[in-house]
């Protein structure tokens, strides 16, 4: 059992990362409700500077990308790796270390850009400094479970292994290169060049950190708590080397108007397209492995979740692959059409696969039971009903000023007042979200405080029937 503040105990480093990614989840959708007033009340927070759209947004946006999404996925590949190799963590004091240096160092940045202090890069805002101490916790983190699996006693890789293995071997590669940090004084190169390296890295960071490191949250659970194997080992396989063979270079497709070479263009509308084999590959080998058990999403918390995740991967693979049609992307670009897409892949895949992940994880470290299934699946509605609302919101505005901009020719300025109530539909959504959120956060913690003893099924490697048969 975990406790969190004994840093050599079993699965403590796990926990710590989960559960200060749920604190900061609330943080970071405060800050996401907060700029979706000042879209309909721009003077809202008139003369507060560290509320500044700019400055506020930024924060927004490292909050939940690297203080609770990553947090939480790194809590729960701690988790995983253990159950996957048959060793405990090579290191949980390394892990524990790992743990509080990725939050304080968030902690500096973060403040850092409510103080206009920024690189002022899409997703690489936070100062040098932040992230060489980021850099050092991902290599730390690449140590620990690089060593874990050195030791395995499990001979067989399970496919969750192959996505956690691969991530955090090329995301610190990835970190370095997108942030420039060849360059401290700047955190980035000149002219066209960099927004090259810029958009190289910001989609990277969902296609090469997030998504493959939460499929193989998902490859994990879904097994798990259907108790079935998963359908092919091999789908699997095609899924990952073709998530590492295409997206690399899909990042362009935000330059097709930009002066950037003609052929990088061609290139990522062509990967692009190229992603819809391995995420086919994905769909169905998680809706084959759900063959008979979608009833039990009616009593899994962790599957509901997951499964919910893995819809929506698949609703934004597929928008994100149609964004790269020049005529379409035309249409959409620089509209909150994009931000839509983002939040879809960050507010509600991500989110969704790592809520699933942390119902299931936290219960069995702590050895215990949810605290609250029932506001567990009450939270689900508001999260449902409140994402489709916002979502809906970003559609409608980007499709109007989309249109209006570029079929009806209009000035920005004059399609501004109509845009209104679109934005209002975001903070009705928006707030439903973060009550959903919040729920979230206090079930998780109360399940930590009170820790109703139950007795969880025992844990066991989760092989496709390929592998196991060999």
């Amino acid at each position: 059992m975990a406790t969190l503040f004994d840093w050599k105990r079993e699965n403590s480093a796990s926990a710590n990362f989960m559960l200060s990614a749920a604190a900061w989840l609330v943080i970071g959708v405060t800050f996401g409700l907060i700029l979706a007033l000042e879209f309909v009340f721009p003077d809202v927070f008139k003369g507060v500077p560290w509320l500044v759209f700019g400055r506020l947004r930024q924060a927004h946006v490292n909050t939940v990308l690297f203080a609770w999404l990553s947090g939480a996925m790194m809590g729960m590949w701690l988790f995983i790796v253990p159950k996957l190799t048959g060793r405990k963590i090579w290191s949980e004091l390394v892990g524990n270390i790992s743990a509080a240096a990725w939050n304080l160092s968030l902690v500096v940045g973060i403040v850092g850009l409510l103080a206009a202090q920024s690189q002022s890069r899409e997703y690489a805002e936070m100062i040098y400094a932040v992230d060489v101490a980021v850099m050092v916790v991902l290599l730390l983190n690449l140590v620990n479970i690089w060593m874990t699996v050195a030791h395995r006693v499990e001979p067989k890789l399970y496919v969750s292994m192959w996505y956690i293995i691969g991530t955090v071997m090329w995301f610190p590669l990835l970190y370095f290169i997108g942030n420039v940090m060849w360059a401290p004084p700047t955190g980035a190169l000149t002219g066209v060049n960099d927004t090259i390296f810029n958009w190289f890295y910001g989609h990277n960071v969902l296609g090469l950190w997030f998504t493959t490191g939460l499929l193989a949250v998902v490859y994990y659970i879904v097994p798990r708590e259907t108790q079935t194997p998963l359908y092919s080992h091999f789908l699997s396989l095609i899924a990952f080397w073709g998530i590492a063979f295409f997206y690399t270079g899909v990042g362009a497709h935000h330059l097709l108007w930009a002066p950037i070479p003609y052929w990088l263009k061609t290139v990522a509308v062509a990967e692009s397209f190229g992603m819809v084999i391995p995420v086919m590959a994905f769909m169905f080998n998680i809706l084959l492995t759900m063959r008979g058990n979608w009833a039990k999403i009616r009593v899994s918390v962790p599957l509901l979740y997951a499964i919910t995740g893995w819809a929506a991967y698949i609703l934004v693979s597929f928008q994100g692959s149609h964004q790269a049609i020049r005529g379409i992307n035309e249409l959409t670009h620089f509209t909150q059409y994009v931000p839509g897409h983002a939040h879809l892949a960050l507010l509600f895949f991500s989110a969704s696969v790592l809520m699933g992940g942390i119902y299931y994880a936290i219960p069995r470290i702590f050895d215990c039971e949810i605290w609250s299934k029932r506001m567990a699946r009450a939270q689900y509605a508001f999260y449902i009903i409140g994402f489709s609302a916002f979502f809906m919101g970003f559609f409608l505005t980007g499709i109007t000023q989309g249109s209006s901009w570029v079929h009806e020719g209009l000035p920005v300025w004059t399609v501004l007042p109509g845009l209104r109530p679109y934005m209002a539909l975001r903070i009705i959504g928006g707030a439903l979200v973060v009550t959903s959120f919040v729920m979230f956060a206090v079930n998780v913690f109360a399940t930590v405080k009170v820790r109703r003893r139950v007795e969880l099924p025992g844990e066991r490697v989760p092989l496709a029937e390929e592998v196991s048969a060999s």
